[in-house]
């Protein structure tokens, strides 16, 4: 019997990671995440309205082609559909609201081979025991090589709780996520703070927390805003879009 060669992949939680990825010391297939699940409607009841809801949001909001998002975006998540059976793959992604998001639905795409594949994610060190919400952001190939020998093996149930995560989250079901918040997972223990932030957002609490940094600092100035926002609330991992249109909403 012919033992089936191992295939590895790198899955990358957007373009900025390429920059700093190890690339001369890793081999394997890389992927790249380049969407923000967690910003914008997520609904579709089966996959081509989902990516059709998604481009007219990301075409309407931050005015990137239809075409562009199927080119550059939905291709990279056909790869990840795609992986076969007896594979390794590396999931790389932070702790925070967003990176999560997008690992929940990414490991949704995974499902069908979950059972036959290796799975591992890789984030950035904790500072005594507790989350850096800069990220992978700080960190060079070297730190980034150093990441990747302490990766994280996902069990099976893992993967299903990641899975149906995105599931409660794209339907909105703030009593499942709720309850699948408190599965204890020695790989993801901020999940309870990370479901919280999520629930939260029905409660305005980014754009509360936008609007007492400018009366506190009394400015307007988006890089002061912005810094600001990432110390008191990194855990929702907010890029710039996200707060200029939290900021274009508040106003």
């Amino acid at each position: 019997m012919i033992a089936l060669k191992t295939k590895t992949f790198h899955i990358l939680n957007g373009d900025a990671l390429l920059d700093i990825f190890p690339s001369e010391l890793l081999t394997g297939e890389i992927i790249i995440a380049r969407e923000c699940l967690v910003d914008g409607p997520v609904s579709g009841g089966n996959p081509e309205e989902f990516w059709e809801t998604r481009a007219a949001f990301i075409q309407e909001t931050y005015g990137e082609e239809r075409e562009a998002y199927f080119n550059e975006v939905v291709t990279e998540f056909d790869k990840i559909k795609a992986i076969p059976a007896n594979s390794e793959v590396n999931f790389w992604f932070e702790d925070d609201l967003f990176c999560q998001v997008n690992l929940w639905f990414c490991v949704s795409l995974l499902m069908p081979v979950a059972h036959a594949i290796k799975v591992y994610v890789i984030k950035p060190p904790l500072l005594a025991d507790l989350p850096d919400w800069r990220g992978f952001g700080w960190m060079d190939r070297h730190t980034m090589a150093e990441a990747y020998l302490n990766r994280q093996e996902l069990s099976l149930t893992d993967i299903s709780l990641l899975s149906n995560l995105w599931d409660a989250y794209k339907s909105d079901d703030r009593e499942k996520l709720t309850h699948l918040a408190s599965i204890k997972s020695d790989n993801f223990p901020f999940l309870e703070q990370v479901v919280q932030a999520q629930l939260d957002r029905k409660n305005n609490r980014p754009e509360n927390v936008l609007k007492q940094i400018m009366e506190e600092k009394q400015t307007i100035d988006f890089k002061t805003i912005f810094q600001e926002f990432g110390k008191r609330e990194g855990i929702y991992g907010f890029g710039d879009w996200q707060i200029e249109g939290l900021l274009e909403k508040i106003k």
